[in-house]
């Protein structure tokens, strides 16, 4: 980013969360663009109702003027898997209410888990 920066290499961004590695590194990302001054695109390459509301949040605690537009990848698929993700409506969405991603995971939909790890 610094380099492509000091290069004028780029006038905005595509920033999917997980092609650089999660949500920590695009936020270091997207703050590294603020500060440079440069827009961007917020998504994912593809994902439901988790990966929309990550998007949400890391789209709505981005400050306007930087935020060209954000992808609700849930309206293309047909599972729901957390309830209280957020919707768009009106070509807007925005995130929900309760703590974390603010969703509440579909264990029904999701299954059994593989594995769990203890402290």
């Amino acid at each position: 980013m610094q380099r492509a920066h000091a290069n004028g290499a780029m006038d905005a961004i595509h920033l999917k969360i997980s092609k650089v590695g999660g949500i920590t590194k695009a936020r270091q990302i997207r703050d590294l663009c603020v500060t440079f001054g440069l827009p961007m695109t917020i998504e994912d390459s593809w994902g439901g109702d988790i990966v929309t509301a990550a998007i949400s949040h890391l789209a709505h605690s981005t400050p306007e003027p930087f935020r060209l537009a954000a992808t609700d990848s849930n309206s293309y698929v047909s599972v729901t898997n957390a309830k209280g993700a957020p919707k768009r409506i009106n070509c807007k969405m925005r995130a929900g209410d309760a703590p974390g991603l603010r969703v509440e995971l579909r264990y029904d939909v999701l299954g059994q888990s593989l594995f769990q790890i203890t402290g």
